[in-house]
């Protein structure tokens, strides 16, 4: 087991991150992190988990189908969901069910909490950055433009108060993701989080890449 020191909006080689789960929450001038082990499936990586409290930068107008600049969100395919099936549907029983019983993160008793709604704003964030990590073959909450979770979901749209992201590589399922993010303390956290309402994942493979699928599970409540 290898733990790992995360400064926010860093970005590692994706070999470091093998094995490793940081949790970050910042609410106006005080700031938290926590290290641990992570969990996965072979060669997989469980991630980071980052969430963030605040004012989002800026509120976004628009159709449910477009965000600022006319763009497209985007769709939930087989390219967004490693063609995994019932991709949608399997995660949020998977997330509701952990939701709905109170469990151990770590050290930190979480109890039980209402169900997320599924949203197509969050998916368009989380697809996007799994598409820059499969494409680029990188592995950090900032991508390679440099925008963090936090901006890319308010460019989809989406006037956050709270916003979180877990993510992590290499899992060939829906249950070996869930099973290997409730297994690290700063992703279960995540997941447990009682301010959240709203969620989305996305899994996007190449080959050629270090992990092959990269999974990203954009969480945020609205203002």
């Amino acid at each position: 087991m290898h733990t790992l020191n995360f400064q926010h909006g860093g970005r590692a080689p994706v070999e470091r991150w093998r094995r490793a789960a940081l949790a970050l929450v910042v609410g106006g001038s005080l700031g938290l992190a926590a290290c641990g082990g992570g969990g996965g499936d072979g060669g997989s990586s469980a991630g980071a988990a980052e969430a963030t409290v605040g004012t989002a930068p800026s509120s976004t107008s628009g159709s449910a189908g477009s965000v600022g600049g006319g763009t497209s969100l985007v769709a939930l395919d087989a390219s967004t969901s490693c063609g995994l099936p019932d991709f949608r549907n399997s995660l949020l029983q998977q997330i509701n069910a952990a939701r709905a019983t109170a469990r151990s993160c770590g050290a930190t008793t979480m109890p039980a909490v209402s169900a997320l709604t599924w949203n197509d704003r969050l998916f368009s964030a989380a697809a996007r950055h799994s598409q820059d990590m499969a494409t680029n073959n990188y592995f950090s909450h900032t991508g390679l433009d440099g925008r963090s979770a936090a901006q890319r979901i308010a460019a989809e749209g989406y006037a956050w108060s709270w916003v979180g992201e877990n993510i992590a590589a290499g899992q060939s399922s829906v249950m070996a993701v869930m099973n290997g993010w409730l297994a690290s303390e700063g992703h279960c956290a995540n997941i447990m989080r009682a301010e959240y309402r709203d969620v989305a994942v996305s899994c996007v493979q190449r080959s050629g890449n270090t992990y092959g699928r990269y999974w990203t599970m954009a969480l945020a409540r609205p203002q």
